[in-house]
C-alpha cells in the first residue's frame, strides 16, 4: 500500500545468491530462516488454539439467531425483531456472513460454527502475512505480521468483523499492485459487492481507496494524473447501494454513528492498553525510519495519517490501523535490513506454511467437537427456569447476556442486547440509566413488567431489585444473580 519507490522484494521472484557471503554467514542466515519459520508457525498455532475454545464472545449469539431466522420467516427488506423492545427500523449489514454461520450451525452444531472462524483467524494470518512478505524478506514480514497481530487481537471473535479486516488487507494488497503496475484496479468493484453483504465496514474499503487515488495523484509525475484511479471508490459505493439490501445499506452507516456512544468499541481508543501500545509502537518506528530515508512519498504517509486518526478516534479500527502500517513498516524495515531473499527460502517457507495450515485445520477439526460443543460465559445453570416462562415474557437484563437469551430462547423478550441498530435512541437513553441504577430506572423497569431478571451478580442493579423494588434471589450462576419479583423471606 505504500507509494515508495523502492523495489519490493517478492516471494514470487527471489534473488539467487548461492555464492554471496561466506559459508558462515549462510549457515547463520539458514538459522534465521529456520526460527523465523518457527516463529511464523507460532503464530498461526496461537490463533488455531485460540480458535478450539468455547464460544465465548456475546455478539455471537444475536448473529446465530439473525441467520436462522434470515433462512425462515424474515426477509432482507422486512426482517423481524429480536425482542419486542427493538422497535427500531434496522438493516441487515452483514447477512450473508449470518446464514453461512447459521447454516453451518445446523450441519455441525457450534463446534462447526469454531472451525469455520478459526479458518478465517488463519486465513487473517495469511493474507496479512502475505502483504508483508511481498514488501520484505521472511523474518522482517513475519516481525510485522505479530505486531500487527497483538493490535488486531480483539477481532478475532466469532463475529462477521473478522471477514471485513480479511478483505481490507486483500483491498490494501489490490490497491498496492495496481499503483504500481499503473492499472486501476477494477476487481475492488465487485470485492466491495461481497464485502457489503458480509459485514457493514465495507466503507473502510472506500475510504482506503479514496486515499491510494489521492496519494497516487499527488505522486504521480506532472501531466500524469491518473484520475480514474477516483472512479474506484465511487463504484464501489454503486456497488454497496446494488446488493441484496439496496441503497437502504449506504443509510445504515449513519444508524451507526448516531449510537457510537452506546458502544464502548467505537469510543476513542486508550493507549494504555496493549493493542494500542503496539500500534503506537509500529508508527513510531515507521517515523523513525522515514526520518532516517528524508524523503517519503506521498500515498504512505497520507495511509499512515489514516491508520493513526483511526486508531485514536476509533477503538473498533485500531485492527484495521495496524494491519494498514504493517506493510508499510516491513517496507522500511527490509530497506534498512536490504536482505537478499533466496529460491532456498521460499521454497522452505511455503512447505512450512502450507503444511502447518493443513495440519492445524485438521487439529481445530478434531478438538472442536470436544471443547467448543457447549458455549462460555452464559448462565446455563438458569435454562431450565427460562425455558418455564411463559411465550412473550420480558426478561430484564444489564448487560450482554441478552443475546444468549435471545439464541437459547427465541419466544423470551430480554430488555437489551448487543445489537443496538434496532433500539431508538429514546430507548437506549432510558436504558443506560438503569445499571447504575440513576434517575429513572425503577420507571424503566416498571415499564417493561418483566417475569424474571439475570443480572450480573453483586452489581447496584441486583442490590436496588432486592432491597428497593423487593425482588428475591432465587439461582445463581458465574457472574450472574437469577431474580424473581416477591417479597424477600
Amino acid at each position: 500500500m505504500s507509494g515508495t519507490t523502492q523495489t519490493p522484494v517478492r516471494p514470487e521472484d527471489p534473488a539467487e545468491a548461492p555464492g554471496e557471503g561466506t559459508p558462515a554467514q549462510r549457515s547463520f542466515d539458514r538459522k534465521v530462516t529456520a526460527v523465523t519459520l518457527l516463529c511464523l508457525v507460532a503464530l498461526l498455532l496461537r490463533v488455531a488454539v485460540y480458535a478450539m475454545k468455547p464460544l465465548a464472545n456475546a455478539d455471537t449469539w444475536f448473529h446465530l439467531r439473525i441467520g436462522h431466522e434470515l433462512w425462515g420467516p424474515w426477509s432482507l427488506a422486512h426482517p423481524g425483531t429480536l425482542t419486542r423492545f427493538a422497535t427500531a427500523d434496522w438493516v441487515p449489514t452483514q447477512w450473508a456472513t449470518e446464514m453461512l454461520v447459521a447454516k453451518v450451525e445446523d450441519w455441525f452444531g457450534l463446534p462447526g460454527v469454531a472451525w469455520l472462524f478459526g479458518a478465517f483467524y488463519l486465513a487473517f494470518v495469511l493474507v496479512l502475512y502475505g502483504a508483508c512478505r511481498r514488501r520484505a524478506d521472511l523474518l522482517v514480514a513475519t516481525m510485522a505480521t505479530g505486531a500487527a497481530l497483538i493490535s488486531a487481537a480483539g477481532v478475532l471473535s466469532v463475529r462477521p468483523q473478522v471477514l471485513s479486516l480479511i478483505l481490507f488487507v486483500v483491498t490494501g494488497m489490490v490497491w498496492q499492485r495496481a499503483v504500481e503496475a499503473g492499472r486501476v484496479p477494477w476487481l475492488l468493484v465487485p470485492l466491495t459487492w461481497v464485502w457489503a453483504c458480509v459485514h457493514g465496514l465495507w466503507s473502510a474499503g472506500v475510504v482506503l481507496g479514496v486515499v491510494v487515488a489521492a496519494g497516487a495523484l499527488l505522486d504521480a509525475p506532472r501531466g500524469a494524473r491518473p484520475w480514474r484511479l477516483l472512479s474506484i471508490p465511487l463504484l464501489s459505493v454503486v456497488a454497496a447501494a446494488v446488493t441484496p439490501v439496496g441503497p437502504r445499506l449506504l443509510a445504515s452507516q449513519l444508524t451507526v454513528s448516531a449510537r457510537t456512544g452506546f458502544i464502548s468499541e467505537w469510543l476513542p481508543t486508550s493507549f494504555r492498553t496493549p493493542p494500542a501500545i503496539a500500534f503506537a509502537a509500529m508508527a513510531g518506528v515507521l517515523v523513525l525510519l522515514w526520518a532516517h530515508r528524508g524523503k517519503i512519498a506521498w500515498t504512505p504517509l497520507l495511509l499512515l495519517l489514516l491508520a493513526c486518526g483511526w486508531a485514536a478516534l476509533v477503538t473498533r479500527m485500531l485492527a484495521f490501523s495496524a494491519v494498514l502500517v504493517a506493510p508499510l513498516l516491513a517496507a522500511e524495515l527490509a530497506a534498512f535490513r536490504n536482505r537478499p531473499v533466496t529460491a532456498a527460502q521460499v521454497r522452505a517457507e511455503r512447505r512450512t506454511v502450507t503444511v502447518a495450515v493443513v495440519v492445524l485445520l485438521g487439529l481445530m477439526a478434531v478438538a472442536v467437537p470436544r471443547t467448543a460443543t457447549a458455549p462460555a460465559g452464559v448462565p446455563d445453570r438458569f435454562a431450565p427456569r427460562l425455558a418455564e416462562l411463559p411465550q412473550g415474557s420480558a426478561v430484564l437484563v444489564e448487560d450482554a447476556v441478552g443475546s444468549w437469551i435471545e439464541y437459547r430462547f427465541p419466544g423470551l423478550d430480554p430488555t437489551i442486547d448487543g445489537m443496538f441498530d434496532a433500539y431508538t435512541l429514546d430507548y437506549l437513553h432510558r436504558f443506560q440509566a438503569v445499571p447504575p441504577v440513576a434517575a429513572g430506572w425503577a420507571s424503566f423497569v416498571r415499564q417493561a413488567h418483566p417475569q424474571a431478571a439475570v443480572l450480573v451478580r453483586g452489581s447496584a442493579l441486583e442490590a436496588a431489585m432486592r432491597n428497593r423494588l423487593g425482588w428475591r434471589a432465587v439461582s445463581r450462576d458465574a457472574g450472574w444473580v437469577y431474580l424473581v419479583p416477591g417479597r424477600a423471606s
